[in-house]
């Protein structure tokens, strides 16, 4: 049986795909490494279109919002070759598996005019400055996140429901999920 041959612009194309998102999970792993005394902020360059993603320390603690995980989910969805096609709805399934992040223990809940809120939304962190949970960095299980919504999609997929993302390259093209 003859192999086919991939084309090596697509194979460039995807080992690039595969190294912006091992990228961001290297960020996602030591933002909180290493800071100078006074530094507050550390972000990462999704890019010119996406923004930042930001890990922020305050009162001693670091901490991502939930806007900057959708953020980074829609980012590996986009890299690994899925287009997000209904935007409003793969985030508001990304802010449901956030649930299950709990106050306390996972998350602090901040109230409108406090300075770390006014801090976050000046610093483009969250869109608007009402009373929200923002997440403990170390708490975020990005990769199962990512899953989550990944197989959430397929699913959708698979039963014949509208999905919120399309494959358009690889890897997404050839992937199979079991």
């Amino acid at each position: 049986m003859a192999k086919s041959k991939v084309p090596r612009d697509e194979v460039a194309s995807t080992i690039e795909s595969v190294r912006a998102i091992e990228d961001i999970r290297f960020f996602l792993l030591t933002a909180p490494a290493n800071w100078l005394g006074n530094q507050i902020i550390r972000r990462y360059c999704l890019s010119n279109n996406d923004g930042y993603v930001s890990c922020v320390r305050w009162n001693g603690l670091f901490f991502i919002t939930g806007t900057d995980i959708v953020r980074c989910i829609m980012y590996k969805f986009q890299h690994f070759g899925r287009t997000i096609t209904d935007r409003k709805k793969f985030e508001e399934g990304v802010f449901l598996d956030l649930r299950n992040l709990r106050v306390g223990n996972d998350a602090v809940l901040e109230t409108p005019k406090l300075k770390f809120l006014d801090f976050l939304h000046k610093n483009q962190c969250i869109r608007t400055q009402k009373k929200q949970k923002v997440f403990f960095w170390f708490n975020v299980a990005h990769d199962k996140l990512m899953a989550d919504a990944l197989e959430r999609d397929i699913k959708r997929e698979r039963s014949g429901q509208s999905a919120v993302s399309t494959a358009v390259h690889e890897p997404a093209l050839s992937f199979h999920y079991d």
